[in-house]
């Protein structure tokens, strides 16, 4: 799921030879569903009208398939498959108000693939987010088959998180040129692809994208609903599918599922101060986000990025607070340090607790980076 911004600007208009019809506001409480619904209907009638439109779009492209469904606008879309710099993605829920639990859905992505990047260290696997992948035209073309093309793939999709390979330089810049996951030139298929569904999202992730993963190889898809995401009232859910003779058959929905790319257990947990006290008071999008947990068999234990945080803090009597700066800054002065050099730090910290001056022994190793594990006295 793309990033939500919300921007202050002037109400705009369209002029056509008929009609006026009100530009892309995110700020305008006119906009609700039914304005969209109109807006879309009179595209579908005046196509050529709507061609020239687009056509004076500073980044108007030729080769995109444009959606009449959608809006685009100079600096904003509607269109979570368009992907331009500088345009931003605006989704609105059914009253035409941006989802206030997008920042939410954003930390899970983020901190999925931390957890995902964890778990598959040394695999040759890692976890990644927002990650535009092209497909195959015999994808989509079975996809769009098996769903009568209610919303066909153009160029790609972003899914929430997804399990790649990973890359040399040389097969990143054959398979992911510009940073985009190129399928159709060869890539390796993610084995996993995790989507968060949103109001807007439900019914493209549960039926669209359900056959597009399908038809591309990706053998386990879980689908996570924050709650009343898939109908009003759903309960929050992990769902998992899994490949079998080229379709997905869904498990029964459990609290937690084996996975094959994992090896091993996972699930999606509130987060313990989600119901505290401190947090009733806070709007739920600033509220602290689910988990993506995978099960230890060796520490017999739920683990994630921030859970190992916390434990190491707890070990060692050290604020919480500081072991997320070392974090930080770990990934700001070092951001080449690999996954498994990254986790003997971690142990380091975890055996022998941070030593007082950690701090500045890591903005020196970010000078001369090749030095990093003698100046952390970890050679």
């Amino acid at each position: 799921m793309a990033v939500v911004v919300v921007r202050e600007r002037p109400p705009a208009t369209r002029t056509h030879d008929r009609d006026t019809v009100p530009a892309i506001d995110s700020a305008d409480p006119d906009m609700t569903q039914a304005a969209c619904l109109a807006r879309a209907a009179w595209r579908r009638e005046h196509l050529a009208e709507w061609q020239r439109e687009l056509e004076a779009l500073c980044h108007f492209d030729p080769e995109f398939v444009y959606d009449p469904a959608h809006e685009y606008d100079q600096d904003s879309t509607t269109d979570p498959d368009y992907d331009v710099d500088g345009v931003h993605f605006l989704e609105y829920d059914a009253d035409g108000v941006v989802s206030p639990l997008e920042k939410r859905v954003r930390t899970v992505q983020a901190h999925g693939a931390d957890t995902a990047s964890d778990r598959l260290a040394g695999t040759g696997q890692v976890g990644d987010y927002e990650r535009l992948v092209r497909f195959r035209p015999e994808t989509i073309e079975s996809a769009n088959q098996a769903t009568r093309a209610s919303h066909p793939v153009r160029k790609g999709v972003r899914p929430d998180m997804l399990v790649r390979a990973v890359m040399s330089p040389s097969e990143r810049e054959r398979f992911m040129p510009d940073g985009v996951l190129r399928l159709d030139l060869g890539a390796p298929v993610p084995p996993l692809v995790l989507e968060v569904v949103s109001e807007g999202s439900a019914e493209r992730d549960l039926n669209y994208k359900r056959y597009l993963y399908a038809a591309a190889g990706v053998s386990e898809y879980l689908v996570y609903d924050l709650g009343g995401k898939r109908w009003s009232g759903s309960a929050r859910a992990l769902l998992m599918y899994r490949l079998e003779g080229g379709s997905y058959r869904q498990a029964p929905v459990a609290d937690e599922y084996r996975s094959t790319v994992f090896n091993t257990r996972v699930r999606i947990m509130p987060d313990a101060r989600e119901r505290s006290e401190e947090q009733r008071g806070v709007p739920e999008e600033d509220r602290s986000p689910p988990r993506f947990q995978w099960w230890d068999p060796d520490t017999e234990r739920w683990r994630d990025r921030e859970s190992d945080r916390e434990r190491l803090g707890e070990q060692h009597g050290i604020r919480l607070g500081q072991v997320h700066i070392l974090i930080q800054a770990l990934d700001a002065f070092l951001p080449d340090l690999s996954d498994a050099d990254r986790e003997r730090i971690v142990e380091a910290w975890s055996a022998d607790g941070i030593p007082d001056d950690m701090l500045s022994r890591i903005m020196e190793a970010g000078q001369t980076p090749d030095e990093w594990a003698s100046i952390l006295d970890l050679s």
